[in-house]
């Protein structure tokens, strides 16, 4: 019988007892994944024959081979030789790409006993086992704990059972307070979520659209597209319930004085309630259009001449960098001051980054950062607008990769800062992108895009390439 707290080392025993490996075992947080794997290498049950141990580092050197990597950047790292040990592999976004990749091919491939993941990575790898452990029944989003979702639990339970090799694939629940099986046996019941339209009128999704087509023609394309056809049929359903409402209660005659206001008040708040739906979908686009009239990137029905030298730039901060170049932020910075400029906007703000010593950039550019990231914010509140915030913090940690001589060196900084390699290559990989957008403007903005090139050249160094990122 299983301890309660089911430790790794007995899950992976019982698997292991039953035949039931390889196995991919779902955490909810990183930190814990990477703790099974610390317990797992001191574990001397857990550790495996000499002869496996040597099979494992020679496939590793043919997945090295293939994909071109610097061999010390998957020797040096820091789960390496717990991984040769015990056959085992933590998989989660803190964690560089190309680990990630490695691990990804070693499971493909067989080779690994067992993969310690995030359940947020099981609907984006591929890389099925004979059993799938899930340890809780919630996951953490950014406004705390919630319930798994049908889809989110069918992704983890689909990735039991490799074709061609096991006849059945099997999902293991290991209850606790954290994991109750009959909250999961009531997910697996659910059916799949609705289809939901990805299409909503950011900024840059309507500049691009406005090259082609005047504000009619957008208009018209919006009307008729997959998200306002759901907010239609939502609309609708809502106010036949309405309606089948208002009818008992014209025909309840014991139903008098304030409960029947209230019946009634119910009643017209549905009807509102369907009426804003149904115009969901061109009141988005509206607010959208009424921001960027206001910046002076649209007018009347079409795009102004800085809206069509913005409409390049195909990135979620769109606004922000248009705004930044108009009014000359950029012109007079150095390399690593407008690629800093950059990245501080491009962070997450609830990742830590590195600060272990002074930042270069003067004070001055970052509050002309902020000035022009709260002008958008009062003029533009339509989708897509974000409570943006500048990041010293994330552009010190871009100038210090751009100043380091190798990863060695600089991931030896940030673990003594105790930022996670997997969010400082998140937020390479997302300046690296903005600047690309950048490079965009050479008709219109030489200089800048130039900068650009050369700034996304120096952080796109090993470990980090245009190869790599195109297979993320």
């Amino acid at each position: 019988m299983m301890q309660p707290d089911f430790p790794v080392a007995i899950i992976m025993r019982e698997l292991e007892k039953d035949d039931l490996l390889p196995a991919i075992v779902f955490r909810t947080a990183r930190k814990q994944c990477d703790v099974d794997i610390e317990t797992l290498a001191k574990n001397r049950f857990a550790i495996l024959p000499p002869e496996r141990q040597q099979k494992l580092e020679l496939e590793i050197q043919t997945i090295i081979e293939k994909y071109s990597f610097e061999r010390e950047f998957i020797t040096a790292y820091p789960q390496y030789t717990a991984l040769i040990a015990t056959g085992v592999g933590a998989h989660h976004a803190g964690q560089l790409l190309i680990w990630r990749l490695l691990l990804e091919e070693l499971m493909s491939r067989g080779m690994l006993r067992m993969m310690i993941a995030t359940g947020t990575v099981a609907a984006g790898v591929d890389f099925p086992a004979r059993t799938a452990v899930v340890t809780a029944h919630s996951r953490r989003g950014s406004e705390g704990f919630s319930v798994l979702s049908s889809s989110e639990f069918q992704q983890m339970a689909g990735r039991a059972g490799r074709r061609g090799k096991d006849s059945v694939g099997v999902c293991l629940i290991t209850p606790s307070k954290f994991s109750d099986a009959r909250v999961l046996l009531e997910v697996s019941k659910r059916p799949p979520e609705p289809l939901k339209s990805s299409y909503f009128a950011a900024p840059s999704t309507v500049l691009n659209l406005l090259k082609y087509r005047n504000v009619d023609d957008l208009e018209f394309t919006v009307e008729r597209s997959l998200g306002a056809f759901l907010n239609r049929r939502d609309a609708s359903r809502l106010r036949e319930e309405a309606i089948l409402e208002q009818g008992d209660i014209e025909a309840d005659s014991s139903l008098r004085g304030e409960k029947r206001k209230k019946a009634e008040k119910r009643v017209r708040r549905k009807l509102k309630e369907a009426d804003e739906i149904e115009k969901k979908q061109e009141t988005s686009l509206a607010l959208s259009l009424a921001g960027l009239r206001k910046l002076g990137y649209v007018e009347g029905g079409s795009l102004t001449d800085k809206g069509y030298w913005a409409a390049e730039l195909c990135t979620s901060l769109v606004l922000q960098l248009a705004e930044g170049i108009s009014d000359g932020v950029f012109d007079d910075c150095a390399l690593f001051e407008f690629v800093g400029l950059v990245a501080s906007i491009a962070g997450d703000p609830h990742r830590p980054y590195f600060r272990l010593k002074q930042n270069p950039i003067k004070p001055e550019l970052f509050k002309r950062m902020e000035a022009l990231v709260e002008r958008v914010k009062a003029s533009y509140s339509g989708p897509g607008s974000t409570d943006l915030a500048v990041l010293p913090d994330a552009a010190l940690t871009i100038i210090t990769w751009m100043d380091s001589e190798s990863w060695g060196e600089f991931s030896g900084l940030l673990r003594l800062s105790g930022v996670a390699d997997g969010d400082v290559a998140r937020l390479i990989s997302q300046t690296a992108d903005h600047l690309n957008q950048i490079t965009r403007l050479e008709k219109t903005h030489p200089v800048l895009a130039q900068s650009a090139k050369v700034g996304r050249a120096r952080l796109l160094r090993p470990p980090f390439s245009e190869t790599l990122i195109a297979v993320a």
